[in-house]
């Protein structure tokens, strides 16, 4: 709450290009008026500094309900490097942002004016005089508006500045009465700042739609399957006398595999560790979305501190699903899977951070994080996320053995000691036939939501539809899964027991699409230079990764459940 005459706090934040929206960079390496007792760093959380932001004091005075007219931040001696920075910076469409009371602002450096019959050449012209329009709602700041149509009087021409110019810097205050209250404010900030969101509601809904009416109609065809094939292939054959089961074997389809089905995969511990980390990943995934949908993310970096504790917390998941099925399977390596669970994702993620961080660091971006929060982060991995990870293969490794205690077996159906071969199959079931397949229709589900997604995150854009991206991304799942057990019972029927890897890797299929549909996106926008698009191509390839472990942990444990089903129906010696 603020009397009449308080200092309404003002911070400066970080400069960027439009077209590069992570190639960020402190308000002060640009030469604009700094506060005479020096910049003096801001307290900012977790989520912020993953954003880049880095919050700095300023010399913009605001008092509470106290109007100011046109006041003089100062006057800047510019050198002739200086005014050619500001050139450049007006040229690329830079923008920079601040926040009035956590009320986030952001506003370009200037405009360009382009040459025409009467000026020979384009006019170049910084933002030199902001207006704040700030709304107060009893004894509250609840609205920011600065300078929002730029006239002759806001702007300089610095087009033929040169050494030692100097630059007035001015602004001003007007207060207002709003009628927003105080805790939507920023909602109610930040929806201002996103163009155009109302209309392009109606275009979700059209891609729900068209996710949904995909969903049923493989939803149909798998359901036909299974109770006009599957049921009536067991019935006739739950049908047959015991003392006649040997004539069965003459029989084809997938009740011949009986005692391949369930035989151990190769590399079964990375296929354990795969599984696991997807699990973490898709319990992160859900619980993001569903805080979004009960409180959405208006604050800067809210997405990203939500990202960092779900992982962490999720990480018993991860750890108690990849124990489980690595001892089901028979693996005596338990430690050792354990660890590969904790390193599947974050190793890789790790590499790439490396290499982002360097060249961030090498431009002089806030991109770069701290040392101080790089050590954070890593005692958060090594005290909260690897702990539970053990903990949850611990617990996961002996329910398994007490299940396997309990039954006396682990699967319905013993294996051979000798694998069956398997017959050659035509070039439509063939893998390569399969993965196509299965990544193609989930993809065309969501390739829409993609395009706002991706907007938000490499743009300007701040996403808050979490409702419908739940809806997406629970028929996108549904989607991969019914996908992966048609495929999956095709093979089955052509005698090819060899589903482990195949309905992983067939959920993971997706991630080609996705990494192909983030290369479209990156030649439909303005993006540029090393910084930019490092982090682009190589934090895109992370976010395929973790969706190939997802949309694998899915759809292979929808395939592992079908196969129960029908394997646990039917008699055999």
């Amino acid at each position: 709450a603020y009397k009449v005459g308080d200092t309404i706090p003002v911070a400066m934040n970080k400069v960027w290009p439009f077209n590069n929206p992570h190639e960020t960079y402190p308000y002060y390496d640009f030469p604009f008026c700094q506060p005479t007792e020096g910049v003096e760093q801001h307290w900012m959380t977790l989520g912020q500094v993953l954003r880049g932001d880095r919050l700095v004091n300023s010399l913009y005075s605001i008092r509470f309900r106290t109007d100011l007219e046109a006041n003089t931040v100062c006057d800047r001696n510019m050198s002739a490097a200086e005014v050619q920075q500001l050139k450049d910076a007006v040229q690329q469409h830079y923008m920079f942002e601040f926040f009035v009371n956590d009320l986030p602002v952001v506003r370009p450096f200037g405009i360009v004016s382009p040459k025409s019959a009467t000026v020979d050449k384009d006019r170049i012209f910084l933002l030199t005089y902001m207006e704040f329009e700030v709304g107060y709602n009893g004894d509250q700041v609840v609205s920011v508006n600065v300078t929002s149509e730029m006239g002759l009087e806001h702007l300089t021409d610095i087009t033929d500045l040169g050494d030692q110019s100097f630059l007035p810097f001015k602004y001003s205050v007007k207060w207002k009465e709003s009628s927003i209250p105080y805790h939507q404010a920023l909602k109610t900030q930040v929806r201002n700042m996103v163009q155009n969101q109302h209309q392009s509601v109606n275009v979700h809904w059209l891609a729900i739609i068209n996710s949904f009416v995909l969903m049923l109609l493989i939803l149909s065809l798998l359901l036909l399957i299974i109770v006009r094939v599957v049921r009536s292939d067991l019935s006739r054959y739950l049908s047959i006398p015991d003392e006649e089961l040997n004539s069965v074997e003459e029989d084809s389809g997938w009740k011949l595999l009986h005692a391949d089905i369930f035989r151990s995969p190769v590399h079964r511990i990375f296929l354990c560790a795969a599984v696991g980390s997807g699990a973490q990943l898709f319990s992160m995934i859900m619980l993001i979305v569903i805080v979004g949908c009960i409180a959405q993310y208006y604050e800067r970096g809210a997405v990203a501190s939500a990202a960092v504790v779900c992982y962490m917390l999720t990480a018993f998941i991860g750890g108690f699903v990849s124990a489980a099925m690595y001892q089901t399977l028979g693996g005596e390596k338990w430690a050792w899977n354990i660890f590969l669970t904790a390193l599947s994702f974050t190793g890789p993620v790790f590499g790439v951070w490396c290499i982002n961080n360097t060249i961030a660091w090498g431009y002089g971006s806030t991109s770069a994080f701290p040392f101080g929060y790089i050590v954070l982060l890593f005692g958060l991995w090594a005290c909260i996320t690897f702990p539970l990870t053990v903990l949850g293969g611990i617990v996961g490794r002996r329910r398994s053995q007490k299940r396997a205690e309990t039954t006396g077996r682990m699967f319905p159906c013993k294996t051979n000691r000798l694998a069956r071969q398997v017959p050659s199959c035509h070039w439509y079931q063939a893998p390569a036939t399969q993965l196509l397949a299965v990544g193609f229709l989930p993809f065309s589900s969501i390739y829409i939501e993609l395009h706002y997604i991706f907007n938000s995150i490499w743009g300007s854009k701040i996403y808050t539809l979490y409702g419908m991206l739940l809806l997406a991304f629970l028929m996108l799942l549904c989607v991969a899964a019914t996908v992966t057990v048609l495929f999956t019972y095709f093979h089955l029927n052509a005698e090819d027991y060899r589903w482990w890897w195949r309905s992983f890797l067939s959920g993971s299929a997706l991630s080609i699409f996705f990494y192909a549909y983030c290369i479209y996106f990156y030649f439909q926008t303005g993006m540029y230079g090393l910084l930019q698009s490092s982090f682009f191509f190589l934090y895109s390839a992370v976010v395929a990764y973790g969706l190939a472990l997802v949309m694998g942990c899915v759809s292979f444990g929808a395939t592992f459940w079908f196969i129960l089903y029908i394997y646990s129906s039917i008699k055999v010696e």
